[in-house]
């Protein structure tokens, strides 16, 4: 048996650029993506935007005794437990963790974060089903505001953990 087949490939590599292990064609101005970093496009904006409401529910009431956002976090004495971890937990992931997780644009990040604002929304809701049935006039603008916040980082990084190829 013979074979036929003749191998046409010549080297131009003088001409060409190739993207490492492969051979498709790369633009020389075009930047090698890194590796392990997320792109986040206009959703960074979506999560700023958050974080900023996030901030303004924090200077809000919370309780029906007027306590704000702050005020919860920082132990005013009559606040309930869940407030409070709803509130803490605000800061750590709402705030600070979107915060590293814009800065790094890192995998790993983005799913702690996901993570920690789901688990912070659950939470909220917590906190609001606690004011409603303990003896004070029910939650205050800022625990529901704090709350869609909360929800609206769990979805953007949920969004973009799940979209991990």
């Amino acid at each position: 048996m013979t074979d036929n087949h003749t191998d046409n490939h010549t080297d131009n590599h003088a001409d060409s650029h190739t993207d490492g292990d492969t051979d498709a064609p790369r633009s020389p101005a075009a930047p090698a993506a890194a590796p392990g970093k997320v792109d986040f496009g206009a959703g960074a904006l979506v999560a700023a935007v958050a974080v900023l409401v996030l901030l303004l529910a924090a200077v809000l009431p919370w309780t029906g005794l007027g306590a704000s956002g702050w005020e919860v976090v920082l132990g005013r004495p009559g606040v309930t437990g869940l407030p409070r971890l709803f509130g803490t937990l605000a800061v750590v992931f709402g705030v600070v963790g979107t915060a590293v997780t814009l800065l790094t644009a890192r995998w790993p990040a983005v799913f702690v974060t996901a993570a920690g604002c789901t688990i912070t929304s659950v939470t909220g809701l917590w906190a609001i089903w606690s004011q409603n049935t303990s003896a004070g006039t029910g939650p205050g603008v800022g625990l529901w505001l704090a709350l869609l916040a909360m929800i609206v980082l769990a979805a953007r990084w949920a969004s973009y953990a799940f979209s991990r190829r």
